[in-house]
C-alpha cells in the first residue's frame, strides 16, 4: 500500500470511528410484538442514526416494571398501551408516583391486536363463569375487552379476570388454561391461532376510533434534551411513513425480525398494519382515539370523565419534528 492511500485508508477510519462516537445512544423499552415494526424499520434502515441516534429496544414484563424503569431513568422512550399513561397520571397504575410525568408525544397505532380464545369457546358468549386475561384490571386493553365483551351481551360481573402482564404472559394463561380469553397483539395470534385457538374479532373494528399504543418520554427528560425528542420523533415519524408506503421494505423486516412467520402470514399481517386500524401515518396522535380512551376509563375505572388532553400528551414534538 503506497503512502497515500495508507492516509486515506487511516482518515477514513478515523471519520468512521468519529461518526460511531457522536451518535447519542439512548434506551427504549416496549412490549414484545410486531407493533415494534415502525422501530425496526428506524433500526435496520438507518433512520435513528441518519439523526444523529442509537437505539437500543428492551421488551418488557408489563406495564409495571415498564413505568418503573422508565420513571427510574433507565429507560429515555417507551412504546406502551396510552391507556397505561393515562391510568398513570391519574394515580391508578400498579405503582404510585409523586413526580409522574410521562406523556404522549407520537401514536403507534389503535391497536393492532385480536381477542382470542381458548379452542372451546367458538362465540363471544362463551366466556360466561370462565377467565380472562389481561395486562392489569384497570388499564391497557383490559378496558377495551370489557367494553367489546359488553357490547356483545356479556356483563363485567359474568365473567373472572387475572392480571398477568405482557402478551407473552397472556399467551401463557391461555395456553396453561388459567384464562380462557385475552386480547393479544400480532403476531402472537397468529400463532395462537395455528394452533388452535379461535381469533375472534380484531379489538379497534368492535370498538371504533381508538388510540391504542404511543410513543412516550417524561416531560423532564424532553425539556432537557430537546434535540434528542426531537431527533427521535423525526426518525419514527419516518419510519411510519417508510412502513405505510412500502409494504416490501415492510415485509423485508417484518420477515428479518420474526423468523419462525410463514410467508403468507407475514404478507397478511403487512397488509392489515398499513390499512384502517394499522399504523398511524406521521405517527400520529388520534385525538378522537384518546376520547374513546377517555370514555372508556371513565366506564370500567369509576375516575370522572377525563377532558384535559394536555395532561396526558404533548403534541408539540410531533410539530417541531416536521419542522427542517
Amino acid at each position: 500500500m503506497t503512502k497515500a492511500r495508507f492516509l486515506v485508508a487511516a482518515a477514513a477510519l478515523f471519520l468512521g470511528a468519529n461518526a460511531a462516537q457522536a451518535l447519542t445512544e439512548i434506551k427504549m423499552i416496549t412490549f414484545g410484538s410486531a407493533s415494534n415494526l415502525p422501530i425496526w424499520i428506524a433500526q435496520d434502515k438507518g433512520l435513528f442514526e441518519k439523526e444523529g441516534l442509537k437505539v437500543e429496544r428492551v421488551t418488557t414484563r408489563g406495564s409495571t416494571q415498564q413505568f418503573q424503569d422508565l420513571m427510574a431513568g433507565k429507560f429515555q422512550f417507551a412504546s406502551t398501551a396510552f391507556d397505561n399513561i393515562v391510568a398513570y397520571a391519574e394515580g391508578k397504575g400498579a405503582t404510585k408516583f409523586e413526580n409522574f410525568d410521562i406523556v404522549g408525544i407520537l401514536g403507534v397505532h389503535s391497536g393492532m391486536n385480536t381477542v382470542v380464545s381458548a379452542p372451546a369457546l367458538k362465540n363471544w358468549t362463551d366466556i360466561r363463569g370462565k377467565t380472562i386475561s389481561v395486562d392489569a384490571v384497570g388499564s391497557g386493553y383490559a378496558t377495551v375487552l370489557y367494553q367489546i365483551l359488553e357490547n356483545k351481551g356479556v356483563k363485567r360481573s359474568e365473567f373472572n379476570i387475572v392480571a398477568v402482564g405482557s402478551t407473552q404472559e397472556r399467551m401463557k394463561t391461555l395456553r396453561d388454561g388459567r384464562a380462557q380469553m385475552a386480547v393479544i397483539s400480532s403476531p402472537e395470534d397468529i400463532f395462537l391461532q395455528r394452533d388452535g385457538f379461535n381469533i375472534l374479532g380484531d379489538a379497534a373494528s368492535e370498538i371504533g376510533d381508538y388510540q391504542g399504543s404511543a410513543y412516550a418520554v417524561r416531560r423532564s427528560y424532553a425539556h432537557q434534551n430537546p434535540q434528542i425528542v426531537i431527533a427521535f420523533a423525526r426518525a419514527i415519524m419516518n419510519a411510519h411513513n417508510m412502513l405505510r408506503a412500502d409494504d416490501k421494505l415492510a415485509l423485508e423486516v417484518l420477515r428479518a425480525r420474526v423468523k419462525d412467520m410463514p410467508e403468507k402470514d407475514a404478507i397478511a399481517l403487512v397488509a392489515r398494519m398499513r390499512g384502517p386500524h394499522g399504523f398511524f401515518p406521521d405517527a400520529a396522535l388520534s385525538k378522537k382515539g384518546i376520547e374513546n380512551v377517555f370514555k372508556l376509563r371513565s366506564t370500567y375505572t369509576g375516575e370522572p370523565p377525563l377532558t384535559n388532553l394536555d395532561r396526558y400528551v404533548d403534541f408539540s414534538w410531533a410539530e417541531k419534528a416536521k419542522q427542517k
